[in-house]
């Protein structure tokens, strides 16, 4: 409660400021909170955080630098919404991952460029939610027990060394391939392209290729999902429950890559198109429907008053918090 009660008060703060001009980052070390200013105040930020701390990203576009602490990084989201006043959080470079580290959460930014990891970064139990990545590679290290959550990707790769790694109500544009060695998992997620050399399982997913002859790995395991091109799972031996559809057919039109589109389902699609619980397909359905609200709060509003009363100056503000 102290975390978020902080975060709100230095958002306040800058309110005189237009949102997206600003940077602040603030850090958040057990019961000490330090506030950083300026372009380069992520990066002063994070040399001065310890392992677990939490750091906090204002709207606005941040410089960059190597990851190799296990660290919270919470921003304002991937999305600007001008109307509500909220804008996104930006990291202007490649987000590089070495060493070993554990328990890295990255939340609610837009990385232009994307996240990388080094060839000797070994990373166990990262979270990457909420967020949006020119393109994710984790092909040259190794990873375990690692999730993308409610994320929008241009261009995966998971790599050869990935051990539970798991792509959860996600938009995918490109995944590309992977050794059997490795154990990939995506659940609810639109994928627009699969490279043949791809392996993975996938569940309540829909499926689609932009060319007419890929077809899915034969060492997939697929399970009630939609896909949008004839003979995509011709490959596999025994697909569960899949089903063919069309664009046309669930969305009412083309859909390619967006990193704002919304993706519904129409109303016949939903009741038509099950996944394995029950809920529709895609990335609406399943356990943890998407939503590009980050889980920590955000000032949706605010009035302030022009005048003091009794040496006080009225703030009143509207939050709104994305589930968890």
């Amino acid at each position: 409660m102290k975390r978020i009660l902080f975060s709100i008060l230095v958002f306040v703060c800058a309110m005189g400021v237009k949102a997206q001009d600003m940077m602040v980052a603030t850090l958040q070390s057990g019961e000490v909170s330090k506030v950083f200013y300026g372009a380069d105040s992520f990066v002063e930020a994070y040399n001065a955080a310890q392992t677990g701390d939490l750091i906090t990203l204002s709207p606005g576009t941040f410089n960059v630098t190597t990851i190799s602490k296990s660290l919270k990084i919470q921003g304002t989201g991937y999305m600007d919404d001008p109307g509500k006043e909220l804008y996104r959080t930006v990291l202007n470079a490649t987000l590089s991952v070495e060493s070993s580290i554990e328990g890295l959460l990255l939340e609610g930014v837009y990385l232009g460029d994307g996240i990388a990891l080094n060839s000797s970064a070994s990373v166990k139990n990262f979270v990457l939610k909420r967020c949006y990545f020119k393109y994710a590679e984790f092909q040259n290290g190794k990873t375990e027990d690692c999730q993308i959550e409610h994320c929008r990707i241009e261009r995966l790769r998971i790599g050869d060394n990935a051990k539970e790694f798991s792509v959860v109500n996600s938009v995918v544009s490109n995944i590309y391939p992977n050794k059997e060695n490795s154990t990939i998992f995506f659940t609810n997620t639109i994928i627009h392209q699969i490279d043949p050399g791809a392996i993975a399982t996938f569940k309540n997913c829909i499926l689609d290729s932009g060319y007419s002859h890929y077809k899915l790995h034969k060492n997939c395991t697929v399970s009630h999902c939609l896909y949008l091109v004839d003979g995509m799972l011709s490959n596999i031996s025994s697909p569960t429950s899949c089903r063919k559809s069309t664009e046309d057919e669930i969305w009412e039109g083309e859909k390619n890559f967006s990193e704002t589109d919304s993706y519904d389902l129409t109303e016949e699609a939903k009741n038509e198109y099950k996944g394995e619980d029950g809920t529709e397909v895609g990335i609406h359905g399943g356990a943890k429907p998407f939503t590009s609200t980050p889980s920590h709060p955000q000032i949706t509003a605010r009035d302030i008053a022009t005048k003091t009363s009794g040496g006080k100056l009225k703030v009143n503000i509207t939050v709104e918090v994305g589930d968890e």
